[in-house]
């Protein structure tokens, strides 16, 4: 059929080259391991409770590092409102991470740079006789 419109054949589209796998190495947190007889004990309180105790059942259920002190304040403050939504974010914030993680291509390390640079004053001019000022930086022009 011949027509005012041309039709072209696109090639075969090529395959990708798929990237090799890279290990994820999870960040290291103050996360504590789950006990399963804490956690038990923490929901049935909650039921038992009408869902008082519940900021610490999660607190329990996440392993975080402070679920006691989540307890505490649930427990002792939690018949304020107040206190319970405190003892509520307590639970739910994130872990802390206890590593750095390493830096970024890029960037400089800290152990990398130079030392620090000597304090603002007068000291002996590198360039002739005499005094020159530094002012902590780089050397002004002034002279004694």
């Amino acid at each position: 059929m011949s027509g005012p419109y041309q039709y072209e054949q696109y090639p075969e589209p090529q395959p990708r080259p798929v990237p090799a796998p890279v290990a994820y190495i999870a960040p290291l947190t103050d996360q504590q391991p789950v006990s399963t007889p804490v956690v038990v004990v923490a929901w049935v309180v909650t039921v038992l409770t009408g869902l008082y105790m519940l900021p610490w059942a999660i607190a329990a259920s996440r392993g975080k590092a402070n679920q006691w002190s989540v307890f505490a304040v649930n427990l002792l403050l939690g018949w304020t409102i107040i206190g319970w939504i405190v003892a509520l974010v307590l639970s739910c914030t994130a872990h802390r991470p206890l590593a750095v993680t390493p830096p970024l291509l890029g960037y400089t390390p800290l152990a990398a740079l130079p030392a620090a640079l000597p304090p603002a004053g007068w000291y002996p001019n590198p360039g002739g006789p005499g005094q020159r000022y530094w002012d902590g930086h780089e050397w002004t022009q002034h002279y004694a």
